[in-house]
């Protein structure tokens, strides 16, 4: 069975490198002259930022990840009780 899937993977690649071959161009690179020209179609896309939510615009450019880090907190070992955000110093 793993015969079979290995012929018929090979023969598929075989088939899609043949007809990419066939959509070259028949005078070689002379199909090529205007490659390295922009299109004149394609406009400069620019980057916004917007509330997920919402849906509604920020501003232009960039949003700025925010990194989610764990609160710490100190506390009375003694009593349990809450005393300031921040470690305990030792």
């Amino acid at each position: 069975m793993s015969r079979r899937l290995l012929i018929a993977a090979c023969a598929g690649i075989g088939v899609l490198i043949s007809s990419a071959s066939l959509g070259a161009p028949v005078m070689g690179g002379a199909g090529l002259l205007g490659v390295g020209e922009p299109n004149p179609l394609v406009q400069e896309a620019r980057v916004f930022c917007y509330n997920r939510r919402t849906g509604r615009f920020l501003h232009w450019g960039y949003c700025q990840r925010r990194v989610a880090r764990p609160r710490v907190f100190c506390y009375s070992r003694r009593t349990g009780r809450f005393l300031h955000w921040g470690s305990c110093r030792r």
